[in-house]
């Protein structure tokens, strides 16, 4: 069994847990809820579908990873059982895809002695020609630069974590003793930036590509060709696990970029409303998607059609 951390979001969390009903349940949800964002009648509705779930209020609005981890680590420390060793922070407007666990993550024996491992935001980082168009664009890639690992994709080794302080992960400089502050004045400090920072510092590794499906910001400059938008798509739909900026969704389809339209896999999202109770759906923002979806379903069509007429696909 895994941990499976998630913050709440509006209309969007809906999605999320709609697209875990129907994998095998090998997994604990940790479900961190907004007090503005609570509503009793979805959260009755994830208590009756799951049977491994923890439901928490939270006030904080920003910084939801390092926050979540930094409770989540204070509230189980001590707890009898605790937590199990694989813990995967899934933050954003993020769908499963795959099974959650088989044949998906790696076995507890396979940590060993990483704290985590991460997901660069630069998904073409190591392709042969690709890589250089993000200096082009000016935003080159560093390696192990804090803001370029994602904060919304990240699994943790709970063995190792629970034998961090809080100041050696979660707040800027590291300075703030531990035994001064309450756990909520420990909470508004910590700052996604600062655990990244240490994440990369200690032992890590980076999770496969299908993992953490995402826009990547050549996609979002429309820096690709046909080919490699349409290869984009077929890999998201395929990966692991699938998270699109609520900015992209909610716009129209005119209003985004083309390679936004037909690289990101709308039918993923559209194919789970019918699992979400009508009470609970978006009807402008699953309009909005099922357009796109749509409209990229016929676009794609009649272009990889006259792209193997040319023979250019």
């Amino acid at each position: 069994m895994i941990e499976i951390v998630h913050q709440y979001k509006k209309d969007w969390s809906m999605f999320t847990l709609a697209s875990l009903l129907d994998k095998s349940k090998d997994y604990r949800i940790h479900l961190y809820v907004h007090e503005a964002d609570w509503n009793d009648a979805p959260i009755a509705w994830a208590i009756e579908h799951f049977d491994e779930i923890k439901i928490y209020q939270t006030w904080w609005t920003t910084e939801d990873t390092a926050k979540m981890v930094c409770h989540l680590k204070n509230w189980w420390k001590d707890k009898t059982p605790s937590l199990n060793k694989r813990i995967l922070v899934a933050g954003g407007n993020r769908i499963f895809l795959r099974e959650i666990v088989t044949g998906n993550v790696p076995e507890e024996s396979f940590f060993m002695k990483s704290l985590s491992f991460l997901s660069h935001k630069h998904r073409f980082k190591d392709h042969p020609q690709y890589k250089n168009f993000y200096s082009r664009i000016g935003n080159p890639t560093y390696e192990n630069s804090a803001h370029q690992q994602d904060p919304e994709m990240i699994l943790l080794n709970w063995d190792v974590l629970k034998t961090f302080k809080d100041e050696d992960l979660f707040f800027p400089g590291g300075d703030l003793p531990q035994n001064f502050y309450s756990l909520d004045h420990r909470l508004d400090a910590c700052t996604n930036t600062a655990f990244m920072k240490n994440l990369v510092q200690f032992k890590h590794s980076y999770m496969p590509l299908y993992m953490n499906g995402t826009v990547d910001c050549l996609l979002e400059k429309d820096c690709l060709g046909l080919k490699e938008v349409a290869d984009y798509n077929n890999m998201l739909r395929k990966g692991y696990s699938l998270n699109v900026a609520h900015k992209w969704a909610m716009r129209d389809y005119l209003n985004i970029p083309i390679s936004v339209q037909l690289g990101i896999p709308w039918d993923c999202y559209t194919r789970l409303i019918d699992s979400i109770p009508m009470q609970f759906r978006n009807a402008r923002l699953n309009e909005q998607m099922l357009t796109k979806a749509s409209k990229q379903k016929a676009t794609l069509g009649k272009l990889l059609q006259t792209g193997f007429k040319l023979g250019k696909l």
